[in-house]
């Protein structure tokens, strides 16, 4: 049997308290979506194990962990690749401490690599095409391939995404749904999805593709938190199909 993906949630939320966490994701233990918790939510032989991190964009809630990270990666002796759209990765690049990048005195602790949109490259043991999306900054998502799996993570974006559907076909979409439908409107203006949103995205990928991804949602407003669930449940017996409701620390095998 064909090994399966393994995706661990490590965080699902866009503000930090003792109960919820940043975004961020891990597949296979080795790579990571956004670091918006890692340090938080692992261990140190945990962290060890991470050879590259693919970031959507720039907010701190995707990127933090990136510095906390550095040094006990710096201290192991290991080099994270650290892959965006060039806005994100001059971002990073610009507050991170240069010890970080440069041969400072074995190998860099991260090395950062620029991808444009659209752009097919390699990972790791996965393909990778890196796509843009509509956000309040400069943000891309991700598809990651294997042989079996092609999962589309959003990263912060609103619902114009019918210029994707041509370029990919996932298997499953790992998507924010920050705001309740109530919150439409501030969602639309600084792109974000809301549950209703979320549906129209669902239904012109299926008009292209003939089928529904699997799909799981993460990056709440925790003061929408309990109104999105709601409406996510209402929207999955519309559809017909399952919404997973990402929780902090779950393992979801694909």
């Amino acid at each position: 049997m064909d090994k399966e993906l393994k995706l661990r949630i490590l965080g699902t939320h866009n503000y930090e308290s003792r109960d919820t966490r940043y975004v961020s994701f891990l597949i296979d233990d080795i790579l990571a979506l956004d670091a918006g918790s890692i340090t938080r939510a692992l261990t140190f032989s945990e962290q060890e194990k991470i050879r590259a991190i693919l970031l959507s964009h720039g907010h701190f809630d995707h990127i933090r962990d990136i510095d906390s990270l550095a040094l006990p990666s710096k201290n192991a002796g290991l080099t994270i690749n650290v892959i965006g759209i060039p806005e994100t990765i001059q971002l990073v690049k610009s507050t991170l401490p240069k010890i970080y990048l440069e041969p400072n005195p074995l190998l860099p602790t991260y090395v950062l690599e620029e991808k444009n949109p659209y752009e097919t490259f390699s990972v790791l043991n996965y393909g990778v095409t890196i796509l843009p999306v509509n956000h309040s900054i400069p943000a891309s998502g991700f598809q990651i391939s294997d042989e079996k799996i092609k999962l589309f993570y959003t990263g912060d974006t609103g619902s114009q995404l019918s210029h994707l559907w041509n370029h990919i076909s996932p298997n499953v979409l790992l998507t924010e749904v920050t705001f309740g439908n109530e919150n439409i409107d501030k969602a639309r203006s600084v792109g974000h999805l809301t549950p209703f949103l979320l549906g129209e995205v669902l239904e012109e990928f299926e008009s292209v593709h003939g089928y529904f991804p699997r799909v799981i949602a993460t990056h709440f407003n925790p003061f929408w938190e309990r109104t999105i669930r709601q409406e996510l449940q209402q929207l999955s017996e519309e559809l017909g199909i399952e919404i997973i409701i990402s929780i902090a620390d779950q393992i979801i095998d694909l």
